[in-house]
């Protein structure tokens, strides 16, 4: 019986009961030969029920099926009860019969006709079985298919976001936030004009704004956990932040800003809208994403949208217009979503205007305000101190003279919690004698806010050993000149360079401690990069003041011919360290070379930035200079390699944008590559009176107008193809340098020329984001299929 065993094989549990009815009528067939043929007749109609009704038991787990499968075998169990029914009295006793067709009439004829309604019983359950697997073979298929439409929409919504924006505001708010103390900044949340502004059913906006150091941005974090807490899991509303920060420049261009917001807005959509994929899709630079009208878009289908903004002030003053107007028109605008925006800046004079022009609900900071706020501060500082806390120790075992710390700075703070942590940690470095009385008499002379601060902290850092002082000098260089700011590895190789290094293994880095303590606590290290505690800092080293010695630190600083010399020399100094033998082989090369040698990046690609900021080339850099263009060829290249780069060295970046520099290097095409070429003695004794190979790409690349207009009147080709295809429009197109792409245009560059890692100028110029470019080209004939 091939489905009896196909049955016991498949699943013995479920199959024994059915087996054994099956059993049953075998063995009455035997016994009774008379029905023997009917009987097993029966029993084959059955069999081929049997096998299909083993698989439908294999999808048991899927309720309908199950139900089905239960009742076809209830019809096999039904058959095998009837039959020994026929046969077999109810006590167990076989029945006896005298006359055949009496026996037939009473018991067979019955049960035959019984037999044919188990068996159409048993055929509709088979029926039903048949449709509910077909229904649930198409409802697999569907929930498998709307399983990968979910993928789908997950990897482009994840590849989106990753396009949109790089920048990383729940980063900085994270960082913020963690420095909120217990019991603190609620007062903002009770006020009157807070609430009011939080409850509003109409769009509407709240500007809080306060002096440096009172908590400004710990307060916004603080709005932003409050409005998460309250209204964050509701469906129908939005959340969306930026913290400004004035050494991260990119956040000066309002696209960026507003792309940044979208993308926040998306990360909690279900999908990404389609308008804004094809955007993507269509290879159009992320800034494209970031206009009014498309956030205004984005919320439409939301009852309420909260966006807070910190740090205003932060933004530069000329790209300040542009956000301002931003933040106005999204409040002012009729859509159907409500928009409120809490806003937290200093009271600069543009932003005051603009906000009171409008008749802005304000909140300002007093010190008043924060005064409980700033006693549970200082005691939950120095209540850390004294154990230890954060490698700073406060030396003090009385608990009354720990009480007249904390009111002594509660009353003595302004509202300035930055003042507070300032004197802390002066503090600290005088209890290490353990003289309660140094400290006490500490407490009676504390310097009077921020700036009476930062002089003594300077006062401190000039009293250090040569070499601690001359780091710091060296590290608020750096972060006062740099073009952009160095990670914390960049700066340690920077630091270590000097003059008396003669290789790579000369360098000996600080550690970041070190070097943290040698500038006083003004600077701190953050998500791997070193940088001034607050933005007062290097507004107090960059503004001019009497009476400064000739020799201090804080005068040097503001020297900026003097900073630019220094930080050109260090760059040289590296470049002759590192001495790369020649261009690397393949970007994978040139990504671990630049790993490898941290402040190679920075120093090749800015050299001629810092010498440019001169007010003359001294003859120190003129020697320098003097020994790197007597190298050869291949270390030239390899410089120019790095260049090529464009301030990024991450893996994409460097993969994308590696050139192999196959063609001769020399002084000259140095210069033509960078912004020696405008200083007039540089490009006199090196330019040569030949250009070098690919001289317009190279000018063009790096924005060096006159250098172009002279090529283009020595009868250099505009539509000359370099190593990667590309002419010098596109490199001009890439860079944004628009000044040069109207003077290629006009000299007769083709517009359409096809080439380069985006493949023409129009894509290279979309890809950045350069719209005016765009335009220009758009204008002048491009061809957007090309």
């Amino acid at each position: 019986m091939g489905g009896v065993a196909i049955g016991i094989q498949a699943n013995p549990e479920i199959s024994a009961l059915v087996v054994g009815a099956v059993r049953i009528a075998i063995d009455l067939a035997l016994n009774c030969t008379t029905f023997f043929s009917r009987l097993t007749d029966m029993i084959c109609k059955f069999e081929d029920y049997l096998g299909p009704l083993v698989e439908y038991a294999r999808a048991a787990d899927i309720k309908l099926v199950e139900k089905t499968a239960v009742n076809a075998y209830e019809n096999v169990l039904d058959f095998g009860w009837k039959a020994r029914r026929v046969f077999v009295h109810a006590n167990g006793d076989q029945r006896r019969w005298t006359s055949l067709r009496a026996f037939m009439r009473q018991h067979w004829e019955t049960f035959e006709s019984e037999f044919v309604s188990i068996k159409e019983d048993m055929q509709h359950h088979l029926d039903v079985l048949l449709h509910s697997v077909q229904a649930l073979h198409f409802d697999t298929f569907r929930k498998t298919e709307q399983e990968r439409r979910r993928e789908e929409e997950r990897k482009e919504k994840s590849a989106f976001l990753s396009w949109v924006s790089s920048i990383d505001f729940e980063k900085a708010h994270q960082d913020t936030y963690a420095k909120k103390h217990e019991q603190t900044c609620d007062w903002l949340i009770n006020e009157p004009k807070y609430r009011q502004w939080f409850r509003s059913s109409i769009s509407s906006l709240l500007w809080c704004y306060g002096k440096p150091g009172i908590g400004k941005s710990v307060l916004a974090s603080n709005v932003l956990e409050n409005i998460t807490a309250e209204c964050g899991l509701q469906k129908d509303t939005a959340v969306c932040f930026a913290y400004y920060n004035y050494q991260h420049t990119q956040l000066g261009d309002v696209s960026q800003i507003i792309a940044a917001l979208i993308k926040q807005l998306c990360r909690e959509r279900d999908s990404v809208p389609p308008g804004l994929l094809k955007l993507k899709h269509d290879a159009l630079h992320p800034s494209s994403v970031g206009t009014q009208e498309r956030f205004l878009s984005l919320i439409e289908d939301l009852s309420e949208v909260f966006v807070v903004f910190d740090a205003l002030d932060e933004c530069p003053e000329q790209e300040r217009k542009d956000i301002i107007s931003f933040i106005t028109n999204i409040v002012t605008t009729r859509v159907p979503c409500c928009v409120k925006v809490f806003v937290t800046s200093r009271r600069e004079m543009d932003i005051a205007k603009a906000f009171e022009d409008k008749h802005i609900p304000t909140v300002q900071i007093r010190a008043e305000n924060v005064t409980a706020d700033i006693q549970t501060f200082a005691r939950n500082q120095v209540e850390k101190l004294r154990k230890g806390e954060h490698g700073k120790t406060l030396y003090v075992t009385s608990d009354e003279l720990k009480e007249k710390i904390v009111h002594t700075l509660a009353r003595k703070a302004d509202g300035m919690f930055l003042w507070v942590n300032l004197q802390l940690d002066s503090l600290c470095q005088i209890s290490k004698s353990q003289k309660a009385q140094l400290v006490e008499d500490a407490l009676t002379t504390l310097p009077q806010g921020l700036e009476g601060t930062y002089v003594r902290i300077l006062e401190r850092i000039e009293g250090q050993p040569p070499y601690m002082r001359g780091l710091a000098l060296n590290c608020l260089a750096w972060m006062i000149y740099a073009r952009k700011p160095l990670n914390t590895k960049e700066l340690q190789d920077a630091l270590a360079t000097n003059a008396n290094c003669r290789s790579r293994q000369d360098i000996q880095p600080d550690h970041p401690k070190v070097i943290l303590e040698a500038c006083g606590n003004l600077l701190e290290e953050v998500n791997s990069a070193i940088r001034p505690i607050h933005y007062t800092v290097q507004e107090f080293l960059t503004t001019p003041a009497q009476g400064l010695s000739q020799d201090s630190i804080r005068r040097w600083l503001l020297d900026s011919n003097s900073m630019h010399i220094r930080l050109s020399l260090l760059c040289l100094n590296y470049i002759h360290l590192a001495a790369f033998n020649g261009p690397a082989r393949d970007w994978v090369d040139l990504y671990l070379r630049i790993e490898d040698y941290q402040f190679a990046g920075y120093a090749s690609q800015n050299f001629d930035y810092h010498i440019s900021h001169c007010d003359e080339v001294s003859h120190d850099i003129m020697q320098q200079l003097e020994d790197l263009f007597r190298q050869n060829s291949q270390r030239l290249a390899a410089i120019l390699q790095i260049k090529a780069l464009r301030d990024e060295f991450n893996v994409e970046s460097v993969r994308q944008h590696f050139d192999p520099m196959s063609f001769p290097v020399s002084a000259s095409t140095i210069i033509y590559g960078t912004r020696l070429y405008d200083l007039p003695i540089l490009r006199q004794q090196w330019a040569g009176q030949t250009p070098p190979k690919y001289a317009l790409h190279l000018a063009s690349s790096a924005g060096l107008a006159s250098a172009v207009i002279r090529l283009v009147e020595a009868g250099c080709d505009v539509n000359e193809r370099d190593g990667r295809y590309a002419t010098p429009l596109f490199y001009a197109c890439s860079e944004a340098h628009l000044r040069i792409v109207q003077s290629l245009l006009k000299s007769g560059a083709e517009v359409n020329a096809q080439g380069g890692l985006y493949g023409n100028a129009l894509q290279a110029a979309s890809a950045g984001g350069h719209e005016q470019i765009v335009k220009l080209l758009l204008d002048t004939g491009a061809d957007v299929n090309a």
